[in-house]
């Protein structure tokens, strides 16, 4: 087992508890400026649904859409399954995908999910091949950069180094990654991204 599977099944229990009374409003927020992408995906990938806290409003502004949700910990997974029973949730690692290539989804989402990715490159190509042409991708976190990063660095174990990097440096691993289109906000109150496979 991985020391980062371990670290994520060892806090799943806690994990829910840990969070904001409003996290379920801040998620909407999240997802309200990418409303129309959502709207016209047929098949949605999510990585790193953890506990499956998105799940709910990526149903509400996708609800035609078929949605995956992968994480790599087992234990989140099962949180995850108790509070979203009829969700298709897979147990999986975001550098080799279990989903055919190149036709399999129209949009995949790394919510809170991209500092965690040990190979940043292999990772995000791997997303493209699992995307059919045109598909997009949006890496999303509802707080913003230095803050994410000042958290991983408090915390002891295998997340003391993942971090953000700059917008700028996410924009150029996109495009050098076979990315189109790509818009970086990287502000204090978040992080977000959006690309297109070419």
């Amino acid at each position: 087992m991985s020391s980062l599977r371990a670290y994520f099944d060892q806090r799943a229990p806690n994990w829910d508890a840990n969070q904001p009374p409003d996290r379920d409003e801040h998620l909407r927020a999240l997802l309200a400026p990418f409303a129309g992408d959502l709207a016209a995906a047929r098949a949605i990938l999510e990585i790193g649904t953890g506990t499956g806290a998105l799940i709910p409003a990526l149903a509400e502004r996708a609800p035609a859409a078929r949605l995956v949700s992968v994480d790599l910990a087992h234990a989140m997974l099962l949180h995850a399954r108790a509070r979203q029973p009829a969700a298709w949730l897979v147990e999986a690692d975001v550098h080799r995908l279990p989903f055919a290539a190149g036709r399999a989804f129209d949009l995949a989402i790394c919510h809170n999910s991209f500092p965690h990715f040990a190979d940043r490159q292999a990772a995000l190509a791997e997303l493209r091949r699992v995307l059919r042409p045109g598909g997009g991708l949006l890496i999303l976190h509802n707080l913003g950069r230095e803050r994410v990063n000042a958290i991983h660095s408090a915390a002891s174990g295998p997340i003391a180094h993942d971090w953000l990097p700059p917008g700028d440096e996410l924009a150029r691993l996109l495009a050098a990654t076979g990315w189109r289109d790509v818009q970086v906000d990287d502000t204090p109150e978040r992080y977000t991204a959006r690309a297109v496979r070419a």
